[in-house]
Parts: C-alpha cells; sequence; structure tokens
C-alpha cells in the first residue's frame, strides 16, 4: 500500500481521493489550488461573429458555459470524457469529446461539422497551454476567448501539512497540472524534511512533467487520464 498525494482542488481531490482508495491505496489531500469565478461576459469575445459551436478543456467552465447559452443546440467540443459529461449534466445535447489533448480540437471540430472560416466560442480559464488554439488555428477555425475562471494557488503552513502527513511522508504525489507541479516544487523546496525520503512523482502528461525540470523527474502516464497515470501505482 502507497501513500498518495493529491493536490488537485478540494472537490476534486475527494472523488481522486476515493478512487486511490478503492485500488487499496491511502490518499492524502493536499489542495495547492483552487478555482475561482471571472465576472466576464462572452460578448465581443468572436468580433461580432456568430460562435458555430463552444469549446471546453476543462469542467471548471462548464458552469459559466451554461449559465448564458443553457440548452443550446450548437456543438460544445471538449477535451476528456469527464469534461464531455459536465457538460451533458449541464443539459448540453450536441456534445462531442477528443479524448487525450486539445490538440486533437481541430479533427474534432470537423467531424461535428464546424468548417474553415467558422469561429469558436472557447470558454476557458486564465491560464492556458495555447494548443487548442493551435489545433484550431491549423484547420481554419477562428476562436474567442472567453476567461471564465482562474486557478489561484493556496498557501499551506508547516503545521498544517504536518496534520495531513501524520504516519510519514508520502510515498507518491499526483501531478495533474503544470500548476500542481509547480505547487508541489515550492512545498517541497520550503519543507524538505516533510518529504524526505523523496517520493515518487506520476505526471499526467509530458507538459506537465516539464514544469518540474530541471530539479525534479516525474514518471508519466502512458496516456493522459486518471486511469493511465493510476496504473502507474501497480
Amino acid at each position: 500500500m502507497a501513500r498518495v498525494l493529491i493536490l488537485r482542488e478540494a472537490g476534486e481531490a475527494e472523488r481522486t481521493a476515493r478512487q486511490i482508495a478503492e485500488r487499496g491505496h491511502q490518499p492524502l489531500i493536499l489542495p495547492l489550488e483552487r478555482s475561482v469565478d471571472l465576472e466576464s461576459s462572452p460578448e465581443d469575445t468572436t468580433g461580432g461573429a456568430a460562435p458555430a459551436g463552444f469549446a471546453l478543456t476543462s469542467g471548471r467552465a462548464v458552469g459559466a458555459l451554461a449559465k448564458v447559452f443553457c440548452g443550446d443546440p450548437r456543438p460544445v467540443l471538449c477535451v476528456g470524457e469527464a469534461t464531455g459529461e459536465a457538460a451533458r449534466q449541464a443539459g448540453f445535447a450536441n456534445v462531442h469529446v477528443a479524448e487525450g489533448a486539445a490538440s486533437a480540437m481541430g479533427r474534432l471540430a470537423r467531424e461535428a461539422g464546424i468548417g474553415p472560416g467558422e469561429t469558436l466560442l472557447y470558454a476557458a480559464g486564465r491560464r492556458r497551454t495555447g494548443t487548442l488554439e493551435r489545433a484550431l488555428g491549423a484547420v481554419g477555425i477562428s476562436y474567442g476567448i472567453w476567461e471564465v475562471y482562474d486557478i489561484v494557488p493556496v498557501a499551506w503552513s508547516e503545521p498544517m501539512v504536518r496534520s495531513v502527513f501524520i504516519g510519514g511522508p508520502p510515498d507518491v504525489v499526483l501531478l495533474l497540472s503544470a500548476g500542481q507541479a509547480e505547487g508541489y516544487l515550492r512545498l517541497s523546496e520550503q519543507m524538505p524534511q516533510l518529504f524526505h525520503p523523496q517520493p515518487v512523482l506520476l505526471a499526467l502528461s509530458a507538459r506537465v512533467a516539464e514544469a518540474l525540470a530541471p530539479r525534479a523527474n516525474a514518471r508519466i502516464a502512458a496516456e493522459r487520464n486518471l486511469a493511465s497515470l493510476f496504473e502507474c501505482l501497480g
């Protein structure tokens, strides 16, 4: 049994913890980030063009999209089944899912009937990789970016971290975003005594692992999903 540290925000961490426990490991929850809604409007984000559909790369953006476009029949293009399911539960019926990475969104848009010269409204976080934008640009599809949430760091004192680590340091750390990787580095450098011996770092993607370099190395999941990452736990 491994002691597995989960760094994602509280609600998501609880769901991940249950999955970890079902695999026979002990989850430790220490959220290093939280999501905050942004007061914004989709108006003028598409240059006056009516969007042919919508794009989502995170379930965090679903609520804002549903609030303004509830029940809209236009295609909703999602990265990952979890985001797609959140969109369906929010009332969107025309949902298309690209498994893995946002790099597949150009192909997905074409399959959904969105062609060159048309525009997507991308409900997004403030911090983005640019992968989706490049994928759409490669197939001639325009986009407007509507920033609906931001991810902010959560600070922990040493006594608070110790209270989570009762029984010893984690054996494994799950890193699901670049922000979590950066937060882990900061925490482990501030409190190195709490991370000895060094835990195994498991990264969801190469991009997440790159956020650690060159100060730490991580094992990378074969596929960009939690099931693949959990396979690394054994």
